[in-house]
């Protein structure tokens, strides 16, 4: 199959738009007509040279779109499905036996390798050029590409895929962060640093549990008006010298009960954890490079506070995206609010007006 992908040649390059070959489901795949894939964070890390796949590559890992063909083994998919496809995992490692597949041990390689999940064969070309792909085992920046059967979900036939992409990571991941992890009671505080779409689905989700107050963190103000409009009792901009202390009076003085570090700056995760009350968790889901480090004072821990982090969510995909969406569907979760579309095309300015904060959810609407 001949599909239009958005090609990575060398780090920190463009993507470049380019005709490739992709190779036939094998055992335990399926081949995906991509309609939209929402752009990640992760997505730029990859583009940066975080991440040891090699270029070319294709990227992307919040596709979303329609099931054309699935290989030997596959039985809860068919040709029509329409589906998204989240992060990947083994399924029969420790962590994954255990329910906590987004520690997979064999997530890195999944991931990151640029290989299918056998491990040793590509799912690209052009000409006689390998591309590596099976970036989170789809490469959703491709229009036409292969997925794991594993995490490939089936969705509702009249759900807007162009708004679904934006679940399998970040919604995925602010939602569960709150709803799997810190499972807040109503009435505790609740702070979210950064408002992108991984600090607002964890708002909404903070919203949803009933928390009082929600306050909201950022750098840009429209995206602060937006968290008020969206169910924030109060924002302060992260650039206040007084940060800490507002917050805390905010919280009810004594600090919040709860925290989430979305914004995946290492300045942000000591202010995040000194809002808290004695007692008080943040949770760390932002991403930042190997070897970026932080402070933290001992005497600030000793009271009580918890810092820990957080991997997409510490989800079940194929029992917690469902939920979201449904929750979506019932207008309780509102990401159409946060989502901004582009033409496959205008990959660059997509990441462009992301990285400038103009953009919260950057999808992108891919035709074929």
């Amino acid at each position: 199959m001949l599909a239009q992908a958005a090609v990575m040649r060398q780090a920190r390059g463009r993507w470049s738009m380019e005709t490739v070959t992709v190779a036939e489901p094998g055992p335990n795949e399926v081949r995906v007509r991509v309609v939209a894939s929402g752009i990640c964070q992760t997505d730029v890390h990859a583009r940066d040279g975080f991440f040891p796949i090699p270029c070319p590559a294709i990227y992307g890992h919040e596709g979303a779109g329609i099931v054309e063909k699935v290989g030997a083994g596959v039985t809860d998919l068919a040709p029509g499905d329409h589906v998204i496809m989240a992060n990947p995992s083994c399924g029969h490692c420790d962590d994954c036996r255990a329910g906590f597949e987004t520690y997979c041990i064999n997530a890195p390689r999944l991931k990151h390798s640029g290989l299918r999940a056998d491990g040793n064969s590509i799912a690209f070309t052009r000409g006689d050029e390998p591309i590596h792909g099976s970036f989170f085992q789809q490469s959703s920046f491709a229009a036409i590409t292969l997925a794991m059967a594993r995490n490939t979900i089936r969705v509702p036939q009249d759900a807007p895929l162009d708004i679904l992409a934006a679940f399998p990571c970040g919604v995925n991941t602010g939602a569960g962060a709150v709803l799997n992890v810190l499972k807040p009671d109503a009435g505790d505080s609740y702070v979210a640093f950064g408002a992108g779409t991984v600090g607002f689905a964890g708002l909404l989700a903070a919203r949803l549990c009933g928390c009082d107050p929600i306050i909201a963190v950022d750098l840009f103000e429209d995206r602060l008006a937006l968290a008020r409009e969206l169910g924030a009792s109060a924002t302060v901009n992260a650039k206040d010298p007084d940060l800490v202390a507002k917050v805390r009076r905010l919280a009810g003085g004594r600090g919040a009960r709860f925290c989430l570090e979305a914004a995946g700056f290492a300045a942000a995760l000591r202010p995040a954890l000194d809002v808290l009350a004695p007692r008080g968790t943040a949770c760390l889901v932002g991403s930042a490079a190997p070897g970026v480090e932080v402070s933290l004072e001992m005497k600030t821990i000793q009271q009580g506070r918890v810092v820990r982090g957080c991997v997409q969510g510490e989800s079940d995909v194929q029992r917690f995206l469902p939920q979201l969406i449904d929750l979506f569907a019932a207008g309780k979760l509102p990401i159409d609010r946060l989502v901004r579309h582009y033409p496959h095309a205008a990959i660059n300015e997509a990441v462009a007006d992301m990285l400038a904060g103009s953009t919260i959810k950057a999808v992108l609407r891919i035709e074929q």
